[in-house]
């Protein structure tokens, strides 16, 4: 039919497989790969994180890790500044915490990603340490017409 949309995806990239420990109200790169949307992505403008991590004690429900992203690139090789706890750089989305202790995976599709970036998990208000061993993936994607 006409005007339908198809979601076309690129290959899922790994940005972090055994990240720090995260205190609370602290952050962590994710620096096993930046991720570049040319690059890696495909030209694709969009983006799937998904995020899997523990704590050791049940952190506070609802509470969130947010994802900030530092654009590097963004004047010849000059980079925007590291995120900081109270200055996020570039907020991308958060994953919602549930109170528990098993594993858990969350996920947020974040819009126009910068073109090149390096991303950090930010522990807000858990009021636990996320454990180590954290693990952040990001799977490029864009809304296409149908065939």
């Amino acid at each position: 039919m006409a005007g339908e949309t198809i979601l076309i995806f690129g290959p899922k990239k790994i940005l972090e497989t055994g990240g720090p420990s995260i205190v609370n109200n602290a952050l962590a790169q994710a620096d096993d790969a930046d991720y570049c949307v040319i690059a890696d992505g495909g030209c694709y403008p969009d983006a799937r994180f998904v995020a899997t991590f523990t704590f050791a004690i049940a952190p506070t429900e609802g509470s969130v890790l947010a994802l900030y992203a530092q654009p590097l690139d963004i004047d010849d090789a000059a980079d925007a500044e590291a995120p900081e706890t109270t200055r996020p750089t570039v907020f991308v989305g958060s994953f919602i915490v549930n109170n528990v202790t098993s594993p858990q995976s969350a996920d947020l599709v974040a819009r126009d990603v910068p073109w090149r970036a390096r991303y950090y998990l930010h522990n807000v208000g858990t009021g636990q340490t996320v454990s180590a061993g954290w693990k952040l993936t990001v799977t490029p994607f864009t809304v296409a017409p149908a065939p």
